[in-house]
């Protein structure tokens, strides 16, 4: 994916940081000299800072086109930055303080990224600079557990020169970036790389929804065939998975296609045509979560009629049983009294008539059942 005006995309903002941009982009070369030197010397001053905490440093990369990439020290960092071409990454974990500090204090952003991190603004957004994209997006937990869907926020500043990230958890799309750009991953520039990003997050979350489909299609078999136990709780679990991955990733949706819709004016046709596809499958992707979420939410009523049509039933056969037993119970209350000149009470065979008087009206009370067709 090819960027037009890498000069504009690449310039950091204001007086003080121009040598900086001019490091940074493709017209390093017709920089004064003396903008070079200050570039060259605050690069230097930053790196310096960096390798004072090497584990700040998640990793860190100098891509490309005609190499395969090369991973970062902290030491590595100031050559990489004064390169005229390439991509350099920088991924930094946020739970360390000094990476922290170097973010908040280093030209190599612009206030807003700083603004973001200082308020760790969770809310998705990508807004589109002179300098570059500014980055909040939402993206799935690296630990994966059988029962959520966690959701964490990764912030970046891309230009197509460099591409500086940070969060505060372990992320599975920033993950598997690194894994690629280690197997050898090309990319053209910091753009391109962002849309990398998108597209791993893509396949994160089509593994999650097709986990989700599996288990929707395991459930409804089981209900179907009468198999119910614990239903009702696996519908549960699979509904709060389904409504977190729609809570969080809505805003991601309407951010991308709000880009995609009006591009900046230093993009490239190319560029703006990726990244709308990466936002169709992304939107599919989303349509599809709803999907199942409807679905769990139907099947759970289905689940809850089952229940109820069952509990009826029983209830039912309990109603006719009480019905039945109730004129013999009556008669058995009568013979129980324990009074003078209650009949049968000094007859050899008087056991015998009451426990046939007992059944006569059992069955008189079935027939009368059957006969109001209540049975």
């Amino acid at each position: 994916m090819q960027m037009t005006g890498p000069e504009t995309a690449g310039r950091i903002w204001g007086s003080k940081s121009d040598g900086v941009a001019e490091a940074l982009t493709h017209g390093a070369g017709d920089a004064r000299e003396s903008e070079r030197s200050t570039s060259a010397s605050t690069i230097a001053h930053a790196s310096a800072e960096l390798a004072l905490t090497d584990n700040a440093l998640i990793c860190g990369f100098a891509l490309r086109e005609d190499a395969a990439p090369r991973e970062l020290r902290a030491a590595d960092i100031a050559p990489a930055l004064l390169a005229t071409d390439g991509v350099t990454w920088l991924h930094f974990s946020l739970a360390n303080s000094r990476a922290t500090h170097f973010l908040e204090t280093t030209p190599l952003v612009p206030p807003g990224f700083k603004e973001l991190l200082a308020a760790r603004n969770t809310r998705p957004l990508i807004e589109a600079h002179t300098e570059g994209l500014l980055l909040a997006m939402n993206d799935l937990s690296f630990d994966r557990s059988p029962d959520s869907s966690e959701v964490a926020t990764l912030w970046a500043f891309a230009t197509p020169r460099l591409v500086i990230s940070a969060r505060s958890h372990p992320l599975r799309s920033a993950d598997r970036l690194r894994q690629q750009l280690r197997e050898g991953l090309h990319v053209a520039n910091g753009i391109e790389l962002i849309e990398h990003l998108f597209n791993l997050r893509i396949e994160s979350l089509r593994e999650e929804s097709e986990d989700l489909a599996e288990q929707v299609h395991e459930v409804e078999d089981r209900i179907l065939s009468g198999d119910v136990p614990e239903q009702r709780e696996r519908l549960g679990r699979l509904r709060r998975r389904c409504s977190r991955l729609r809570r969080h990733f809505v805003y991601d949706r309407a951010a991308l296609q709000k880009l995609v819709a009006r591009p900046p004016g230093w993009f490239a046709p190319a560029a703006n045509a990726s990244l709308k596809e990466v936002a169709d499958e992304f939107a599919f992707l989303l349509d599809g979560v709803d999907h199942l979420y409807e679905r769990a939410k139907l099947l759970q009523e289905e689940l809850s009629g089952w229940l109820a049509e069952e509990t009826s039933k029983r209830l039912y056969v309990l109603s006719v049983l009480s019905a039945v037993i109730l004129p013999m119970t009556f008669i058995t209350g009568i013979f129980g009294m324990n009074v003078a000149g209650l009949p049968g009470t000094s007859g050899d065979s008087s056991f015998w008539w009451t426990m046939l008087l007992i059944v006569a009206a059992g069955a008189l009370t079935l027939g009368l059942l059957r006969w109001r067709k209540l049975l």
